[in-house]
């Protein structure tokens, strides 16, 4: 998640954050022009790379439905509603959204975890 740091791997979180601040100053250099700038911060998403990393262990759906258990609606998110996010957006729906960072997490960024 943009918002977290991961210790151990400052890398990573650190262009998060700068993409974040390159989408607000973005957002507020240019909204005079009509021009509007949003990130999307999605978490767990069910892509190639993530049913890949399921197959490699002995039991790919004990490790998946592990992965799912860290979310509350018990599942992971799937490509197709980032997608309807970054449309949503795009559209004339959201005119007044500007500078800001949709998360599409299922609500695992806000739960207490270890």
């Amino acid at each position: 998640h943009s918002s977290h740091i991961i210790p151990g791997c400052f890398p990573y979180p650190v262009a998060k954050h700068g993409l974040l601040g390159l989408t607000r100053a973005l957002g507020i250099e240019y909204a005079a022009k009509g021009v509007r700038v949003n990130a999307i911060a999605p978490g767990y998403i069910e892509t190639q790379i993530n049913v890949d990393y399921w197959n490699g262990f002995t039991d790919p759906h004990a490790e998946r439905q592990r992965a799912f258990d860290l979310h509350p609606p018990r599942r992971i998110g799937q490509p197709i509603e980032v997608a309807m996010t970054a449309v949503f957006l795009a559209s004339d729906e959201a005119p007044f959204i500007n500078a800001s960072c949709i998360t599409i997490d299922g609500g695992r960024s806000v739960m207490y975890h270890d």
